[in-house]
């Protein structure tokens, strides 16, 4: 039943990448809000659906939560900057080729590592989480809109109507370093969580399993990034390689872990 729900999740995409593919200037901004919350209630259904009560940690369920909170904040800083709407050409068939992810790996056997009854530092800690990669997952739309318009500059082609739909460069490293900002405020509040928690069940600090390590290796880069970005006005393409290299990191602490426990070895 819940593949079935999954489809029809993937069905209320389409309406929105139809949209920010193939529709105008004046299209009416109610048609495209319209899409946008349909493509949000659709993996959102599905998200509220494999909880059923309880605790999930599984590899699908962890990506349609990615999917619902990156078109939960992709609506939200759309409604508050006009220009973020141009990344749904991009955004909205990766969210829906993960969808289709989530699908293949339905009923995989889950490696259940969240108690009956979290308690609230786990519960903040699994909202930060799964902010930041949803904030990451934006900043990574957007580096890949500033990679495409700058290869196309660099080599004088004529931009295509596809990057004419793309927010100019400047507006997109905007992005990526603002989004970036805000995944690193998330992710720092995210390992102080991580690290109530474990103390209070165990008394120690820090475990350091392969999740913990690599959220402190991304905060590492994400902080380098930042600074740069802030003191030598590191940006364009210099600054793609360090949100795609944070993003990586976090998909490997994410999802990435997940797939390991739930896919390989389950």
């Amino acid at each position: 039943m819940t593949i079935f729900w999954g489809i029809l999740a993937l069905v209320s995409i389409v309406p929105a990448i139809l949209v920010s593919w193939f529709g105008t200037k004046a299209e009416s901004s109610l048609v495209k809000r319209g899409s946008l919350l349909l493509a949000l209630s659709g993996p959102s259904f599905v998200t509220v659906l494999h909880f059923g009560g309880h605790w999930d940690s599984g590899l699908s369920i962890s990506i349609w939560v990615t999917i619902s909170f990156s078109m939960l904040l992709f609506l939200c800083f759309s409604l508050l900057v006009q220009d973020f709407s141009k990344l749904a050409i991009l955004l909205l068939p990766y969210l829906f080729v993960l969808g289709v992810f989530a699908l293949l790996w339905e009923g995989q056997n889950t490696h259940n590592d969240l108690e009956a009854e979290p308690d609230l530092w786990l519960v903040l800690h699994i909202i930060a989480s799964v902010i930041t990669y949803a904030l990451c997952t934006l900043a990574a739309i957007a580096s890949l809109a500033v990679l495409l318009r700058e290869r196309a500059l660099k080599t004088k082609q004529i931009e295509s109507k596809f990057l004419e739909k793309l927010p100019a460069v400047y507006v997109a490293d905007r992005f990526q370093v603002s989004l970036l900002t805000m995944a690193e405020v998330v992710l720092g509040l995210g390992i102080l969580t991580g690290i109530a928690r474990q103390y209070s069940s165990s008394g120690s600090l820090i475990d350091f399993d392969h999740k913990t390590l690599l959220a402190f290796v991304a905060f590492i880069v994400i902080a380098i990034l930042l600074a740069l970005h802030r003191f030598i006005g590191i940006r364009g393409q210099n600054a793609v390689r360090f949100v795609l290299a944070a993003y990586l990191l976090m998909t490997l602490a994410y999802p990435g872990v997940k797939f390991v426990t739930d896919v390989v070895i389950g």
